[in-house]
């Protein structure tokens, strides 16, 4: 519950506002509010209303208004909240539900933390006070003397927000007051807290003149207006301003930014590169930038973090560390870089809108201070301009795969590779003192074949490090054969991709096959069963190689899944060098089968899914012949958990699609994107986070290669496919444009299934939108084709559609033959979900006819299913269904509890058709038991989510359910405009309604 004064009267519960009718009934509350606990007269209540002129009749109006409101609340849920007394009434409220009261208490604590000298947390505590405030108090209640009360709450409501100012002003936070004080004064020029606070803002934001022009205007104002000169606090704030008084610029308010990470625990040599870094950077009077240059592996970060631990004394005011991902797809643009310093900087300050007013004042902030600024893997010199102090003793230190050298006055320090002597230290570090001293000719020779390259050196080390049980010489011999490569580690700018070769050519080949078509794959992440389908082996031979690829720090662990298999990943630089290698020393017969294997485990999952949670729809296709069957462990893993198992793969599922399209591999391409599509919904709930998003990536990639390779039967599917997409996104119209183009192919493929398919999804759009000609046209156009080929359940979906458009036209025998059938075809095929859906729609042929408890009866049938399928959204439908019949039986109560409870889950589902039908029961509900306002208001947001969805029938209905409350209403002119708009609806669509009302 909450309780609102502070601002219109309201009343919301469960993020609902209670309707409460007009001035008077709120006023009735407000009175009673003002004094919840306690006793409020009748009489002291109808002059709250009607002041010094009641009508004859007020006790018995006042005891409507009650009755009004209490309503509104036991239909709400609400427990009691008017509770009569002898001699009047009283509101009975829980503690903290009231907004004054709320309002009052935080204003409390947010006074005693300003006593208390924490002025930050007294700031906040009143900002959240001032935040409950929605308008002036009491707003929408008439004359009364409970305007008295308002006019307190609006004094209490302005000394508030100028203790708010005065706690930030206290507590340093200036920035973003002075447009909020400009507009105060304005609006209260005789503040003088509010001139003072302006006028110390002001100040502090460099602005002395204007803050003396502020008390000049107060002074003019305060004699004109009272005859009075302005006050001591003005006074004294006046004169210090006068003196450059620095006691009013407030505490220092930014902690000292210490953001340097820890360099390698193992860094060594370089020297002679620190020693030059010191030089440069500890100069008086000077602003030095410089550039740490070197290709990839030679130690940039390491250096520049241990010079910058190093100088860290040099500069107390601070250091800032930035990265801006120069050697990625997308490198971090330098206005993106100046708004998380400008936070860092300046708490709790928007930074400014543009690059150029960022940079200006993050120089403003670094001026007069000595801050050291290292940013890491620099792009450009365009990338570092805007990043750069603009006066002396801030320094400077860049990284870089580049000269920079268009900074001008930069010191650049070409970094190459490491001498022998300072290469064996860090190898001797990395590898173990006590290995090295065992054999220091054989780490000699590592050291020599690494070529001094520090990343090549560490990885080497490690690969040691992690082997206890190998000799320092029998790594050296393994790397003897591997001169070239070695050679190719000082080579222009190829040193990243030789150190990752270095660990790439001591795994065993079983390693090095599956990190090629891991690369290959380019997944962002995966499952053991995937490297088995890869390599064509076991889960356990697979999970060896992963373990093995692990140990040598190449791939790192994820997560595990349901079934305590884990996950891995692959490091971007490391799949790229991965691809690489799979194109240069595999076939492309070798690169496809693999492809083909892994997708063909994925697609023989997905079939598995979709026959554990049928949809009740008709797939495109009856089955694929590029299934490849995976172990029982991974399927029963999935399987036991579809929603799960949908939200780790939907990614890699995406991007396999994407991958076989790339590779012309149409077939396989088309097959994994339309059985995706087939089970994108279990039942009516979503098995993706985002079904839609996903479902368009595959088909549109797999469309593309479809129609490249000239695949005109898996065009076909996709385009059935993605009709279906925009048919579950309620885009009827765009739904019925690509179920066109793939009838249209499917029969010149010659698809009898297809194209059987595709007509039943084409009458079911119709229905939707209220074509209802139409939809029968392509129902019994899909019946023939279904019966041709024999398929029960399919034909049962067909019929029971067909069904439900003859009972919207009104032809009552042909609908109970229609959906008699298709539930008998549901039963012969045991598709208990089918079977589910027939005897809801056969309830509704019931009520139609006024046969209220065969109805009831049915829909209770289907209810059962629902729930043993565990399918949230229809038994919601059911449940509104049972609900509708409750209304007409007059089982009121109940009826709102019920569709209260299906509104939720539409809402939660995100299933706007159900929730305008669900609105549109709910609006019935109000009209029978008289809640006219209620019923129009729900009434409208029906209409509201039919217009959006285009259904023209359920709007036509809701016009005319509008019309009834309208005219009972009393406004007859919008009575008739609404059915006059519904009639004509009906008429176009040939809708029973239409005959029924003479047509």
């Amino acid at each position: 519950m909450d309780f609102r004064l502070l601002g219109p009267v309201e009343v919301w519960s469960d993020g609902r506002q209670i309707p409460l009718g007009g001035a008077k009934p709120r006023t009735l509350l407000a009175a009673l509010l003002l004094e919840a606990g306690r006793v409020v007269t009748v009489d002291r209540l109808i002059e709250a209303i009607w002041q010094d002129d009641p009508p004859p009749t007020a006790r018995g109006v006042l005891q409507t208004y009650v009755a009004t409101l209490r309503r509104a609340f036991v239909g709400a849920g609400l427990p009691q909240v008017i509770v009569s007394r002898r001699m009047g009434y009283t509101a009975e409220i829980p503690p903290d539900v009231l907004d004054r009261d709320v309002f009052e208490r935080l204003v409390d604590r947010g006074r005693r933390e300003a006593r208390d000298g924490d002025h930050r947390a007294a700031a906040d505590a009143l900002r959240t006070a001032l935040a409950l405030w929605r308008g002036p108090a009491l707003g929408d209640i008439g004359d009364s003397y409970l305007r008295a009360e308002a006019a307190r709450l609006e004094e209490l409501r302005l000394t508030v927000t100028e203790e708010r100012i005065a706690a930030d002003l206290a507590a340093g936070r200036e920035e973003g007051l002075i447009d909020e004080l400009t507009e105060l004064v304005a609006v209260h020029p005789v503040r003088e807290r509010l001139r003072r606070a302006l006028m110390v803002a002001l100040y502090r934001a460099g602005r002395q003149v204007d803050a003396l022009t502020v008390y000049q205007q107060a002074r003019e104002v305060l004699i004109e207006e009272l005859g009075i000169e302005p006050g001591p606090e003005l006074r004294e704030a006046h004169e210090s301003i006068l003196r450059c008084d620095a006691t009013l610029l407030g505490p220092a308010k930014v902690p000292v930014p210490r953001q340097l990470p820890s360099p390698p625990p193992d860094f060594t040599a370089r020297e002679e590169e620190i020693a030059t870094l010191r030089d440069h950077l500890t100069r008086p009077d000077a602003m030095p930038v410089c550039v740490i240059f070197g290709s990839g592996g030679m130690g940039k970060s390491a250096l520049a973090l241990r010079a910058a631990h190093e100088l860290a004394p040099f500069y107390p005011d601070g250091q800032l560390h930035v990265e801006l991902r120069g050697t990625t797809e997308s490198p971090a643009t330098a206005q993106e870089v100046l708004g998380r310093l400008l936070r860092d900087l300046a708490p709790g300050v928007p930074p400014p809108g543009t690059l150029e007013e960022c940079a200006a004042r993050y120089r403003s902030l670094l001026a007069d201070r000595r801050k050291l600024v290292v940013l890491e893997d620099a792009a450009t010199e365009r990338q570092v301009r805007p990043l750069l102090p603009g006066a002396p003793g801030c320094g400077v230190i860049v990284t870089s795969r580049n000269r920079l050298a268009g900074l001008a006055g930069a010191t650049v320090l070409d970094l190459g590779l490491l001498p022998e002597p300072a290469a064996l230290r860090l190898f001797d570090q990395v590898a173990g003192p006590e290995r090295i001293a065992a054999d220091p000719e054989a780490a000699l020779r590592i050291v020599r074949q690494c070529g001094g390259l520090p990343l090549a050196l560490r990885v080497a080390g490690a690969r040691l490090a992690s082997r206890r049980q190998w000799s320092v010489a029998r790594l050296a011999d393994r790397l003897a054969d591997e001169q070239r490569r070695l050679d190719e580690l000082a080579v222009g700018d190829q040193e990243v991709r030789a150190s990752i070769a270095l660990s790439y050519d001591l795994l065993p080949p079983e390693a090095r096959t599956a990190l090629r078509r891991l690369g290959l794959l380019g997944l962002p992440y995966f499952p053991v069963w995937v490297v088995g389908a890869a390599l064509e082996t076991g889960l356990d031979e697979a999970e060896q190689v992963l373990d093995h690829l692990v140990d040598t720090s190449l791939i790192g662990v994820v997560d595990t899944d349901a079934g305590d298999l884990p996950r891995y990943r692959l490091h971007d630089l490391i799949r790229l060098f991965a691809r690489e290698r799979a194109h240069t020393e595999e076939t492309e017969g070798e690169r496809t089968a693999a492809v083909r294997r892994v997708l063909g485990g994925w697609l023989w999952l997905v079939e598995r899914l979709d026959e554990v949670v049928p949809t009740g729809g008709i797939p495109m296709r009856a089955t694929f012949d590029l299934v490849r069957p995976v172990e029982p462990e991974v399927a029963r893993t999935a399987l036991a958990d579809p929603h799960g198992w949908f939200r780790v793969e939907e990614e890699p599922l995406i991007v396999a699609v994407e991958l076989a399209a790339a590779m012309d591999l149409d077939d396989i391409a088309v097959a994994l994107a339309s059985a995706l599509s087939s089970v994108a919904f279990e039942g009516s709930q979503y098995v993706f986070d985002n079904p839609f998003a996903a479902w368009h990536r595959t088909h549109e990639a797999a469309l593309a290669v479809a129609r490249r390779m000239d695949n005109a039967l898996g065009e076909a599917t996709l385009l059935a496919g993605l009709g279906h997409l925009y048919y579950e996104r309620d885009h009827y119209a765009e739904s019925r444009e690509y179920l066109s183009q793939a009838l249209s192919l499917f029969r010149s493929a010659r698809d009898a299934r297809g194209e059987a398919a595709t007509l039943a999804a084409l009458g079911a759009a119709c229905r939707e939108q209220g074509y209802l000609p139409e939809a029968l046209h392509f129902l019994d156009r899909a019946s023939r084709g279904w019966s041709d080929l024999a398929d029960q359940a399919a034909l049962a979906h067909v019929r029971r559609l067909a069904g439900s458009v003859h009972l919207e036209r009104g032809d009552y025998p042909a609908a109970l033959g229609a959906l008699t059938t298709a539930l008998s075809l549901y039963q012969e095929a045991g598709s208990r979900r089918g079977e589910g859906l027939t005897l809801r729609t056969m309830s509704l042929y019931h009520r139609a006819l006024g046969e209220l408890r065969p109805a009831e009866e049915l829909c209770e049938r289907a209810l059962a299913i629902f729930r043993e399928l565990g399918d949230r959204l229809m038994e919601a439908y059911c449940v509104r269904t049972l609900a509708k019949i409750g209304i007409r039986l007059g089982r009121f109560d109940a009826a709102r509890r019920a569709l209260d409870g299906a509104l939720a889950v539409t809402r939660t589902l995100s299933d706007r058709w159900g929730e305008a039908c669900t609105l549109r029961t709910i609006g019935e509900l109000d009209l029978a038991e008289g809640r006219l306002y209620q019923a129009r208001s729900r009434f409208t947001e029906s209409l509201t989510l039919w217009e959006e969805l285009r259904a023209v029938l359920f709007r036509a209905r809701t016009l005319r359910d509008l019309a009834q409350v309208h005219e009972a209403l009393g406004d007859d002119v919008a009575a008739k405009a609404a059915m006059t708009e519904a009639l004509e609806l009906f008429r176009a669509h040939e809708a029973r309604e239409y005959r029924e009302a003479g047509g």
